[in-house]
């Protein structure tokens, strides 16, 4: 939740000089996106923020685990460079770590769009996939990334993904994982909100406690 909005009360019309510095604040404002400004057609013009998760579902088919996300970012789909998926254990080290990668890296952007496997050896190569839309005509399809990570079944109790865009910004997704499970499992953008939220609610406590007892 943002600063509490304060009201400001203006008495006097603005100047023009006021008016004048106001206007190349916003010029210069629409200018500091070098990566939509350099001809990336399917992008959305917005000063570059984070990407996210608007959906995240987990399924069990045919003894395989099916992670089906859908990753947004307003600067457009070309703009997030990687996804990654980690099976955590009790104490939250990783035990497998799967990735899913757009570009070689992030500064040539070039290369072709691959998944890769640094830990473990749970990856689904031919059932892994990812989509997008190339001709976008809504801003939905100019900005969501659909990634599904296939593997197979792993003792883990924590499920971790990491979406990144081209300039480091990233969203981190984290909820529990039974290697049991069974049927669809999605979790509705309001549940990973409420997830976000509560994460934040006992971080914040913690930090109270602290500061009340002089840790």
């Amino acid at each position: 939740m943002g600063a509490p909005r304060r009201k400001v009360v203006v008495d006097s019309i603005p100047s023009q000089r006021s008016v004048a510095v106001a206007l190349l604040l916003v010029a210069f404002a629409l200018s500091v996106n070098p990566l939509n400004a350099s001809g990336q057609e399917p992008g959305v013009t917005v000063i570059n923020v984070p990407p996210e998760f608007s959906a995240l579902d987990i399924r069990s088919r045919g003894g395989l685990h099916y992670i089906d996300l859908t990753v947004s970012d307003y600067n457009s789909w070309a703009d997030i460079f990687r996804v990654d998926l980690e099976v955590l254990d009790n104490d939250e080290s990783s035990i497998a770590h799967v990735v899913f990668q757009q570009y070689d890296d992030n500064v040539t952007v070039e290369g072709d769009a691959r998944f890769a496997e640094l830990l473990g050896e749970i990856l689904i190569w031919d059932r892994s996939a990812y989509a997008f839309t190339t001709n976008p005509l809504s801003i939905a399809e100019r900005s969501e990334m659909r990634v599904t990570f296939v593997i197979s079944p792993i003792e883990g109790r924590w499920l971790k993904v990491v979406a990144t865009d081209l300039a480091g910004l990233f969203a981190t997704a984290q909820v529990e994982y039974l290697a049991g499970i069974s049927g669809g499992a999605p979790l509705h953008p309001l549940v990973l909100i409420m997830l976000a939220l509560a994460a934040a609610v006992v971080i914040v406590g913690v930090r109270l406690r602290r500061d009340r007892l002089g840790v």
